[in-house]
């Protein structure tokens, strides 16, 4: 929660394109794109069975399910 509540808005007030939280409790991935002064403007929640590929590297997608622990 504290990722989500602060430590979002302060990387998108710096500048930083994107940001992925990887929460394993509700086994799904926050994406977080297009910073602005007032936090991210874009927030994708990609779940099991989903791919989601980094900005930075468009091409390399990754399995949300290959980031989540084994149940």
């Amino acid at each position: 929660m504290r990722d989500r509540r602060e430590k979002m808005p302060l990387y998108a007030r710096s500048g930083i394109p994107e940001a992925w939280i990887v929460d394993v409790v509700e086994r799904a991935v926050y994406v977080y794109r297009d910073p602005g002064p007032n936090g991210y403007a874009a927030l994708r929640i990609a779940r099991e069975g989903e791919s989601i590929a980094p900005l930075a590297f468009p091409d390399e997608a990754f399995l949300v399910d290959d980031m989540l622990p084994l149940l």
